[in-house]
């Protein structure tokens, strides 16, 4: 992150440096150390038996010696602040391995090029396009260089490294392995996953991509509304209960109250996040997942869920890499996907998996999971790769 000015520097000095709250100890010399705590409840689990530090960049708090050597650095002065930060953090903590679960940082992906000697890793959080993400505007740079690039699917992988030098290891979701197999359905439901946002203020965009083209929050949600009626529509016909996997927390809020304008008259249950998990926990009990473009969707697709997947956001948004499966070229309508989602594809969709025998159905996704989303239960490569990186450690708590 570049400043060329001096008010744009001193903006950024107060939001990161100032206003957060202060650690005045040095960080602890650490085998590991994670870039940004962004997930770190995700990773905890297989870092504790080494010994590791994190460095928060998003205003948790800032580490006041770090800081104060950091200003020794020119790349302080020269526009990047924040390299300065991360760089004396590293020099002081010395680890052996840095690992983010922010693999949509190119920040990240230049560490290695300053510090060739400590092996850089990152975990695929969600899924990646071009349309507000990483692709949209990342460049090929020698300065990139990943040791291991930890993705979903072999597909991803292959776009990252035409950007990015190093090992791509499709490993899957880190979260979806900690979930060892689809549970039996328990429920006559269909689970629809949501993916709302609440609206921006009245005359502003719902995010402006780098070129300037502004999304309107009606044409990003364009596609739940046409999906929905069809799919209530479908549920009604079928003696099905249509379920809404929330993303809030409020029992009503205005996710709920999006839901009830555009299901009105049908059948359906909203159901707002409890907790980290409980996402995942509705996945499993549902008979059939639906998902338009959500990283849970495809979760639950390389899971072994009965998932349809209707990625129709792109016509609202003259976007391609929206589609089923991008970076993959599959066919525009596959056999529990369609990337129009009309009334009769979705149908099609939605009557297959309701027909579909299991056997028949592991054997139909399997080939599209291993390019779009593996599934590892248990971790066993990142776990593995840990062991390789750090043979001999020892057990260490964190504090």
């Amino acid at each position: 992150m570049r400043f060329s000015n001096l008010k744009a520097k001193i903006i950024f000095f107060y939001t990161i440096f100032i206003f957060p709250p202060k650690q005045w100890k040095l960080p602890k010399k650490s085998q590991i150390l994670v870039y940004e705590s962004v997930g770190l409840e995700a990773l905890e689990e297989y870092l504790v038996k080494y010994s590791f530090e994190v460095i928060p960049l998003r205003g948790e708090h800032v580490n006041v010696p770090c800081l104060l050597i950091s200003t020794l650095k020119k790349s302080f002065w020269k526009g990047n602040p924040i390299q300065a930060y991360v760089d004396t953090f590293i020099q002081i903590v010395s680890p052996k391995i840095v690992i983010t679960f922010i693999d949509n940082n190119a920040a990240f992906y230049t560490i290695s090029n300053r510090f060739p000697d400590i092996k850089t890793i990152f975990l695929q959080n969600g899924l990646r396009s071009k349309l507000g993400d990483i692709f949209g505007a990342l460049v090929k740079s020698d300065t990139y260089h990943v040791d291991y690039m930890l993705v979903h699917g072999e597909a991803i992988g292959r776009l990252y490294r035409d950007y990015i030098s190093g090992e791509v290891i499709a490993v899957g979701s880190l979260k979806n392995n900690k979930r060892v197999g689809a549970a039996g359905a328990t429920t006559n439901s269909i689970l629809f996953i949501s993916q709302y946002h609440e609206k921006p203020k009245e005359g502003m965009p719902f995010w402006t991509e780098p070129d300037g083209t502004k999304i309107l929050w009606e044409q990003f949600f364009a596609a739940e509304i046409q999906l929905l009626k069809i799919l209530g529509k479908w549920c009604e016909k079928n003696n099905r209960l249509l379920k809404i996997c929330g993303r809030e927390t409020e029992e009503i809020g205005t996710e709920r109250l999006f839901y009830a304008e555009n299901l009105s008259g049908f059948n359906w249950e909203y159901i707002p996040m409890s907790y980290m998990h409980s996402s995942y926990e509705l996945v499993d009990v549902s008979d059939i997942v639906v998902s338009i473009d959500s990283t849970l969707g495809y979760e639950a697709l390389g899971r072994g869920k009965k998932t349809a997947i209707f990625p129709c956001r792109g016509k609202y948004l003259n976007n391609e890499d929206t589609k089923f499966g991008w970076p993959a070229a599959f066919p525009e309508n596959g056999p529990f996907w369609s990337n129009w989602a009309d009334a009769i594809q979705t149908q099609r969709v939605m009557d297959y998996l309701n027909m579909v025998s299991s056997n028949e159905w592991n054997e139909i996704r399997q080939p599209y999971t291993d390019e779009i989303m593996k599934y590892d239960p248990g971790n066993t490569r990142f776990v593995e790769l840990l062991k390789q990186l750090l043979p001999k450690s020892e057990s260490f708590n964190h504090a």
